[in-house]
């Protein structure tokens, strides 16, 4: 199961990146390459490349019985192994003796924060041990 973050979220940060990407071509043809158009230049390829590696693997994958949590140095937890499910306002937290994943419920699409919630309330947590 792929958990979605939200299309709004993807494409603001499509739309900033491109922005970005303008203004240094923009100050490149009015201002022949100054140090200002490798900032702009900069910033529009990390939006750029921070929104193609969200759309490339989304916010959380669940196979297996793990649940991993794509970023730059993804977070994964077996889900068999949880033994504390913390539900706040806008998060999840996720706890095992060796790990802990926080889940924002504002980067997901509605669709998946509703999967995510039904299968987190399957789950039956296993005792802390002291």
């Amino acid at each position: 199961m792929i958990i979605y973050y939200q299309k709004k979220k993807l494409n603001y940060q499509l739309y900033s990146g491109i922005g970005f990407l303008i203004i240094g071509i923009a100050i490149v043809l009015l201002n022949n390459f100054s140090l200002i158009y490798y900032t702009w230049a900069l910033l529009a390829l990390l939006q750029l490349g921070t929104w193609y590696f969200k759309k490339k693997h989304q916010y959380l994958h669940i196979s297996e019985g793990r649940l991993t949590k794509n970023s730059l140095f993804p977070k994964s937890i077996k889900l068999n192994e949880l033994t504390a499910i913390w539900k706040f306002k806008s998060s999840f937290t996720l706890e095992t003796r060796q790990a802990k994943i926080k889940i924002d419920k504002d980067l997901m699409e509605d669709e998946s924060l509703y999967k995510l919630t039904d299968l987190l309330n399957q789950i039956e947590l296993k005792p802390q041990q002291a």
